[in-house]
Parts: structure tokens; sequence; C-alpha cells
């Protein structure tokens, strides 16, 4: 069946669902900002401030969106994207400044972005810069410019995705996304702590390397809410199917479709009768993927973005595991795999009794790893904790917790969990690995 026609039954059900929901937030389409306390001044949090001051004061909306009869999640449509100039500041020194927004010129668009998340209060945002540069600040090169750039509302485990990346880099993935804790100030108004973060895109100098012809796909369990999507011999459920982060769908031809997705069923025959699928992706990428997953006791399985990328269209280049994300429901397995270890493409990898190759990669990359990645990320956890960047960091967090009403723990607390917990899951994983049939 032809993926248009696929696309236009999807857009159709979409429609009917899109048009109740909207309905039902016209009257409210965006939750207001909740009035600030007595808040401390940016600069005496000494981390970086990211000041947004948008066109006529305009604020981004959205409507929420819930999934359709039989598939998962919850989201949005209807992101208003709204100009804007950014500057960045630290100790009253600015950073950076895009200047005023004139379109493709200068300054910045902002949008709301997410899925469950784009549901709290304090909503996450993504950045699109009008002139490429680094909003990291990594010296006078080039080499980390690009355009996108993402704002996460990182509230609950603001540890979270700092440890998640740290692993995801010393598991050997082949590219970590980079970030700095900000505190994030929209239009005059502090929004509290932020993670300003590299989104997951191509970008062969700094971000994900494909070539022209290569290819980023999503393992999503959101595609019901986007335009374009596949489905495989794997993937006829409702739970998930791929969706494109590349090739942009506005340029896509057809033919990248077919390629595509003939080249991952060629990997899902393999795997469901269990015949070779070696040759169709990089087994240590895989099984350093699921590893990592594993380290982390992940609860979170499908809801953990699980991209593919292949380099380019020819038979030399092979599916590889992109990058871990999203990091919320790290550390919750506790004596058990992560729920990662339960998705229906590692079930089959693991088990699969002709071809061993998945397997023995796993247990090898785990012999290779173990005695030198917790000990390198309790080091790392600690060197933060007491860092000066840490302590801002921690009055970060009494200033969000103040300002949205929560209850995330203090610095000293979450390290001391994290440390306790890693040094828990080394012993438990070590035991497991050896009883399993790795």
């Amino acid at each position: 069946m032809k993926i248009t026609y696929r696309s236009f039954r999807h857009l159709m059900m979409l429609s009917v669902i899109l048009t109740l929901v909207a309905c039902s937030n016209m009257s409210n389409p965006v939750r207001s900002i909740p009035e600030e306390p007595d808040m401390p001044e940016p600069q005496e949090l000494e981390i970086p401030t990211v000041h947004v001051l948008t066109v006529n004061g305009e604020m981004p909306t959205c409507d929420l969106i819930t999934a359709p009869e039989g598939c998962m999640g919850q989201s949005i449509t209807n992101a208003t994207k709204v100009g804007a100039r950014m500057t960045i500041v630290k100790n009253k020194e600015t950073l950076y400044d895009s200047g005023d927004y004139v379109e493709g010129i200068n300054g910045i668009t902002i949008r709301i972005r997410g899925n469950s998340s784009a549901w709290k209060d304090k909503r996450g945002y993504k950045i699109k810069l009008q002139q490429a540069t680094d909003l990291l600040l990594r010296g006078k090169e080039d080499i980390y410019h690009d355009k996108d750039w993402l704002l996460i509302n990182d509230e609950t485990r603001m540890l979270n995705t700092m440890i998640g990346l740290k692993v995801n880099e010393l598991i050997g993935m082949p590219w970590t996304p980079r970030f700095q804790f900000v505190n994030l100030s929209f239009n005059g108004q502090s929004q509290g702590l932020y993670l300003l973060i590299e989104s997951v895109k191509r970008n062969k100098r700094c971000r994900i390397n494909v070539s022209n012809s290569g290819y980023i796909i999503e393992y999503d369990p959101y595609w019901w809410n986007e335009n374009l999507w596949f489905e495989t011999l794997m993937t006829t459920s409702y739970d998930a199917k791929f969706t494109f982060k590349y090739p942009d769908i506005g340029g896509i031809q057809p033919t990248q479709i077919d390629y595509i997705r003939d080249f991952v069923n060629k990997f899902d025959d393999g795997l469901v009768n269990k015949n070779h699928f070696a040759e169709y992706i990089d087994t240590v990428s895989f099984a350093s993927w699921l590893l990592a997953q594993d380290i982390l006791g992940n609860y979170d399985a499908h809801g953990s973005n699980i991209f593919f990328t292949k380099y380019d269209d020819t038979s030399d280049s092979k599916l590889m595991m992109g990058c871990l994300w999203d990091f919320d429901a790290i550390m919750m397995t506790t004596d058990a795999w992560s729920n990662s270890h339960r998705l229906a493409y590692f079930v089959r990898l693991i088990s699969n009794s002709t071809d061993r190759s998945f397997a023995n990669a796993y247990r090898q990359r785990w012999e290779e790893i173990k005695d030198t990645l917790f000990t390198t990320l309790k080091e790392y956890i600690e060197a933060f904790s007491i860092s000066e960047e840490g302590q801002a960091f921690d009055r970060a967090i009494t200033a969000d917790n103040k300002l949205w009403g929560r209850r995330c723990p203090n610095l000293r607390q979450l390290t001391d969990e994290a440390l306790a917990w890693f040094e828990k899951r080394k012993l438990w994983m070590d035991a497991a690995i050896q009883n399993e049939i790795y």
C-alpha cells in the first residue's frame, strides 16, 4: 500500500480529532504564566539568563490534542511561531545578542514544543535562529553553528538529562547533544530553570553525520500527529511507526520513502523469520544503545525517542542507533531491565537463535565498559555537585521551585540518590548479564 494513501487516511482521521480538540480549547488555547513571586534577580543565580522579547509582546500558543483511539500519548497542534529578540547574559555581561527580529536576517522565532511535556504549565520551546551560531559559546570557530536549538522544561528531575547524556557519551554513541543550564526570562517574566540544548538533527560537522542522501528516522509513538509516516513488517500496530527527522518532509521524494521503508523491512524480515539481519544494522550501536538504557534503568520505552540513522542510500551503510534522548524516567526500574528491553525490536534481537551477533555484542560491550563507565560517571556527578556551576544550579532549583510551586530536591539530595542508585545498578547488571542468555 502506498505511503501517500496511508498519509491521506491518517490526515482524514486526525482532522476530525483536531477539530474536536480545537473547539474544546478555543476559550483557553494556552495556559497563563503564573504570577511571579518574590524572585532573585537572574544575575544572582550565576547561570546564564536567556532573555526573550517577542514582537509586540506576543506569546506563542498551541492547542492540546489527545491520541486517536488505539494510539498512545498526548501532544499539541497549531503551535504558533513568534518573532523575537534573544540575548544571553551572565554576570551582567551580554554573551549573545540575536538583534531585533527581521525574517531571514536577525533575531529568532520561538514556538512551544514537546508532546506530553507541553501539557505542563511550564512549557518547553523550540528556537529557530535567523543566523546560525553556537548558543553554547564554545569558541570562535563556526563548527558548532546551527539555527535549531531547544529550551527543555526539565523541572522534575533536573540532573536526569545531564546524567543520561553522559552515559550516552561514555557508551560510545556517535554524537552526544551538548547543553547549558540557563534561567529563562520571557518578556520580562522569569520562567525558571531550563536546559538550552542542541536539537536532534542532521549537521555533518557537529550533530548527526549523515550525507545528503542519508536518513534520520524515529520509531515514533506520536506518528499519529505527524503529516508523514510509514510502517513496516514490525510496525503494523498502532503502537509506533516511523517518522522523518531527515530528509525534511517538505522536500522528500516518494523514491526516498520507498527506499528507507524497504531497507527497514529487510531488517524486520530478518528478525521475524530469524534470518540473517546483521547485514542491515550496525550491531554494536544497537547493543550499545540498549545497554545504555539498561544501565540508566529507563522506565519509559516508547517515549524514549528511538532514532535510527543511515549514512547514505548505498549498500555500504547500515542502520545505526542515534543518540539517547528523553530521560524523565531513568533510575526507575529497580532489579529489572529497562522497559526498552521489552520493545519488539530488541526482544527479537536478543532472542534470535540463529544469529547471535546482537547478544554477543551486548555482552562484549558490557565487559568493555563496566569497570570504567560507573567510576567515570560517579566522578562526573560528584565533580558537578561541588563546582561553581553546580552551586548556581542548586540556587536555580530553589528559585524554580518557588516560581512553579514544585518540590524538586536540592542538588545534594539528587546527587546522593543518583550515586546510590548507580552503585546498586552495577551489581544488579553484572549478575543479570551473567545469568541471562548473552
